[in-house]
């Protein structure tokens, strides 16, 4: 069972989704302003991940831990770079799936069925199971072939290397498609 808990800002709801899917307790509401999500934070030891420099800083004073995302990279790069950093496990255990709308825990209702305990929404494996496990895939095999710390090395010598598995090639590649 992961013992990590974390509270997003609100550049990064759709994050907050995915380490629920993982089994994270995660909290995350748009309306959070700084102050408040370092005194959760203080209040209930949870690890802070934000796109806001200034947050981070602040939250770093205070002795608090801080995840800062970088603006660069996509949904991918930030799970590949949290579960380096966090030991996050980037595969499914449905046993340990949190709703991804409120953070609730799941109960089995049925063969491949869940209810969240808070909010009631019900859950299944059906065919978007295939893109969240695509997904989860690619961020793994990023952390395999090291692939995060290349283009973070390529970009503080001036960012003038690009590859086939750059940052770069890989957001062109995504406008194409």
């Amino acid at each position: 069972m992961p013992i990590q808990k974390f509270i997003v800002d609100a550049m990064l709801g759709r994050l907050a989704r995915w380490l629920r899917i993982l089994g994270y307790d995660t909290l995350y509401d748009n309306s959070y302003e700084d102050w408040k999500i370092i005194k959760i934070s203080q209040e209930q030891n949870r690890i802070i991940i934000t796109r806001d420099r200034g947050l981070c800083n602040r939250a770093k004073k205070k002795n608090l831990q801080c995840f800062f995302v970088d603006p660069d990279y996509d949904l991918i790069d930030i799970l590949a770079q949290m579960s380096k950093k966090y030991k996050i496990d980037l595969h499914v255990n449905i046993e340990a799936t949190r709703c991804a709308e409120c953070n609730g825990i799941l109960l089995k209702t049925g063969e491949n069925k869940w209810q969240c305990t808070r909010c009631r929404k019900e859950y299944w494996k059906g065919k978007h199971w295939k893109s969240i496990e695509e997904i989860l895939i690619k961020a793994r095999s990023k952390i395999e072939d090291n692939e995060l710390s290349k283009n973070r090395r390529s970009e503080s010598r001036g960012g003038k290397e690009t590859s086939k598995n750059s940052k770069t090639s890989n957001n062109a590649e995504a406008r194409a498609t």
